[in-house]
């Protein structure tokens, strides 16, 4: 069995499969181009027993030429043609690259559907082929990022112009797809953004030929009337995704993989992990409006983790080429490491401002707080300051030969500082989770 037949499901999946004979694309860029496509197509009735959007965005990273992304979106969009044809060729949308014009592309999408008898239809999905390009505009904006993830989430968006006043989106119905190829994702794809949260709403997967097909090769489109009936369906009246009790289990075990999977990693490969859990409740009800079925099986919940642990795996291999490989650059630094280099810079000991300083960008504050609390060499403490000035914080390098210090014994329980309870031990099931997944 291989891993796209592990993640394959319902008529969505039947359809993929029936495609494949006569495309070279990767089956599981068709299949994250697919799942983007038909997500945003549903989400206007469609939702999570939380209120949260059923989106799911994906991107493809291959190499040029050979990843064959263009070909999967295409073949994507050629068995999705007849069940949602219509919403992909009224709503698909490229290029935006600043927040506001994100905001007035949604905010435009309402005000044209107003009065219309289906009721207001926000429904948007963005592709871009040429995501590289577009991520070099979008810096230039900082309101871009927050409106992005903010989309993804569901919740309002706004912003304020001299022209058109103020402009607002209560419920945002954003689809995305995107292309990239590995190099670039280590050029553009950023580490502070992904700090930030920026990247952990996408879903990438490493794609390449499936295999090659004759010049005069004529693709061919499979049955999709059992997904044209599922939109239909979707659209009706209003749906709500809950778990089985069955599919409910499983996705608490899920969760508790992803905690302890990130628990492993360095904080930037953990950033971009942070949503697994929630892309797994999405994908998992996406796949089950296929079958018009509001109730989410434990079937649909295993296909979307199989599919949602490729891409947590191909995110570490391109995030680790990237470091190791791109342009020479040196093997990633873990947040430890950093901390002690700058430690050592500073003499040893160094206040809180003086240790983030140079770790701007890649550590804030938290991130240095919650590294310090796992490391046995560095001690952390507060000081009180002459006047009114609130107490500093310290931080100090532990020689291997030396026993921490009285301040030490200042240190605040780490659960303390946490707020949360102590990590859930992981399932058995989750040994060997990512073996063979790339």
């Amino acid at each position: 069995m291989t891993t796209f037949d592990l993640m394959s499901y319902g008529p969505l999946g039947e359809a993929v499969k029936s495609a494949m004979p006569t495309s070279e694309a990767d089956p599981i860029g068709v299949w994250a181009a697919s799942l983007s496509l038909y997500s945003a197509a549903i989400s206007r009735r469609v939702r999570l027993d939380n209120r949260r959007p059923v989106v799911v965005w994906t991107v493809l990273a291959g190499r040029s030429a050979i990843g064959r992304k263009g070909y999967a979106l295409g073949t994507a969009s050629a068995l999705l043609g007849k069940p949602i044809g219509g919403f992909i060729h009224s709503r698909k949308r490229s290029g935006v690259s600043s927040g506001p014009s994100l905001v007035d592309m949604l905010s435009g999408l309402e005000l044209d559907t107003m009065g219309a008898d289906g009721g207001i239809d926000g429904r948007c999905v963005l592709l871009e082929e040429e995501w590289a390009s577009v991520l070099k505009d979008q810096k230039k904006c900082s309101k871009f990022s927050t409106f992005f993830r903010t989309a993804w989430d569901g919740k309002p968006i706004s912003n304020r112009t001299k022209k058109d006043g103020l402009q607002s989106v209560a419920r945002p119905l954003l689809g995305f797809h995107a292309h990239i190829t590995p190099g670039e994702w280590g050029k553009y794809v950023s580490s502070s953004e992904a700090l930030g949260g920026s990247y952990n709403r996408l879903l990438p997967v490493l794609v390449e030929r499936s295999k090659m097909l004759p010049y005069d090769n004529q693709p061919q489109v499979p049955d999709t009337s059992a997904l044209k009936e599922a939109y239909e369906w979707a659209e009706e009246e209003d749906r709500v995704m809950r778990f089985s009790v069955e599919a409910g289990e499983r996705f608490d075990e899920i969760r508790a993989i992803v905690e302890d999977r990130m628990a492993e990693l360095p904080e930037l490969l953990a950033s971009y992990m942070e949503r697994s859990a929630e892309q797994v409740q999405r994908v998992s009800a996406v796949l089950s409006a296929t079958e018009m079925k509001e109730e989410v099986c434990r079937d649909a919940v295993e296909a979307a983790w199989a599919f949602v642990s490729f891409s947590m795996a191909s995110v570490e291999k391109l995030v680790k080429d990237a470091a190791s490989n791109s342009g020479g650059a040196k093997p990633m630094t873990t947040p430890e490491d950093l901390i002690r280099g700058v430690l050592k810079r500073c003499g040893g000991e160094a206040k809180a401002s003086d240790l983030l300083r140079p770790l701007w960008g890649r550590l804030n504050a938290a991130a240095i707080k919650e590294a310090v609390e796992g490391m046995d060499d560095v001690e952390m403490w507060t000081e009180k300051t002459s006047g009114r000035g609130a107490p500093k914080l310290m931080y100090r390098l532990i020689e291997a030969s030396e026993e921490p210090s009285q301040a030490n014994a200042k240190v605040i329980d780490i659960d303390q500082l946490r707020g949360k309870a102590k990590p859930i031990q992981t399932p058995p099931v989750a040994s060997n989770i990512f073996e063979g997944l790339i």
